[in-house]
């Protein structure tokens, strides 16, 4: 009987052991803020000429209303953006959507620059910043629609973990249309994909279950929700954009990859990395950019951040016909 009892003890210790080092992992992913890096550029409102409001959508989640000096459509585009300092990092395709009459909302998650937060918390919490302004549109339609009679369509759009949060919230939320760029698959697996790097593939899956308990415990059921299963049932018209070399969010672990339904449509961008809205140069300079920033570099004068900005006039052209014909 002892034996048994030994057993016993030294399984508990190493589901214990693994359970920890899950804790670490998630941690690392979202355990701190997210705010501008003082060394890069930013651009804002005014350098593409937009209007901005700022507007707090939830307690503590604050952004702004951009509109562009256009004639606007009285539809509001919900912009989601990825992991980093908030939707600041995102300021060329805002004022592309702004240029086509939206009025787009951009509200940074918790953790991230103008949001309140301690840290991340973690991956499904972009989806409740999503949620949230998705509801602060509702209440407030009066600022996105030329017409107080008329309710104005939301779209929901997305980069990475923005795409992830659109496809999420839209499972939850009635919006009009999505569109979620390099979208991951679900919280769990990406986490473990990007441990994978540091403490090796095997036992980076055996954390994949630890990781989905850790946000069962901070978000409930919720917090493991599969991007591919939301975008099939939200019964929007939903475009998932991938780039086929993308090395951050892989195709076999992305929306894209696993998602299908008869309101999806898969756009594949040909030789493009995480990032397939902007040109392959702009992604070759941000490629560049990030390996100064791991190797400590701070001096970034002479960096050309608007190459590195630059759009794919293709790409950009296909989600916003997406957009208009639904």
């Amino acid at each position: 009987m002892q034996i048994y009892y030994i057993i016993a003890i030294v399984i508990a210790a190493v589901v214990a052991l693994l359970f920890i080092l899950a804790l670490l992992c998630d941690f690392a992913a979202f355990g701190k803020r997210c705010d501008i890096n003082p060394a890069l550029k930013y651009f804002s409102a005014e350098h593409f000429g937009l209007s901005a409001r700022e507007v707090e959508v939830s307690r503590g989640i604050k952004g702004f209303i951009y509109r562009g000096n256009c004639v606007q459509n009285g539809q509001a585009l919900v912009f989601c953006h990825g992991l980093g300092p908030g939707h600041v990092a995102y300021m060329t395709e805002i004022a592309y959507f702004c240029n086509l009459g939206y009025t787009v909302l951009a509200a940074d998650s918790r953790g991230c620059n103008y949001s309140d937060g301690k840290n991340l918390k973690g991956m499904y919490s972009g989806a409740k910043t999503v949620m949230c302004a998705i509801d602060f549109v509702r209440r407030n339609e009066e600022l996105f629609s030329e017409s107080a009679a008329e309710c104005p369509k939301i779209y929901l759009v997305g980069h990475s973990w923005g795409g992830y949060s659109a496809l999420a919230a839209s499972a939850r939320r009635k919006v009009d249309g999505v569109v979620a760029i390099s979208a991951p698959l679900s919280p769990s697996k990406t986490v473990s994909f990007s441990a994978a790097k540091i403490i090796t593939k095997p036992l980076a899956f055996i954390l994949t279950p630890f990781l989905a308990l850790i946000n069962f415990i901070k978000f409930g059921a919720a917090g493991n929700a599969n991007a591919a299963r939301c975008a099939k049932i939200n019964s929007a018209p939903t475009l998932l954009v991938h780039g086929d070399n993308d090395y951050i969010v892989p195709v076999g672990l992305s929306a894209f990859g696993k998602a299908e339904g008869e309101n999806i449509t898969k756009y594949c961008v040909k030789g493009k990395a995480h990032n397939p809205y902007n040109t392959q140069n702009a992604e070759r300079l941000l490629a560049e950019l990030y390996a100064e920033l791991k190797k400590g570099v701070k001096d970034f004068s002479e960096f050309d951040f608007k190459a590195a900005t630059e759009e794919d006039a293709e790409v950009m052209d296909y989600i916003a016909r997406f957009l208009e014909n639904n």
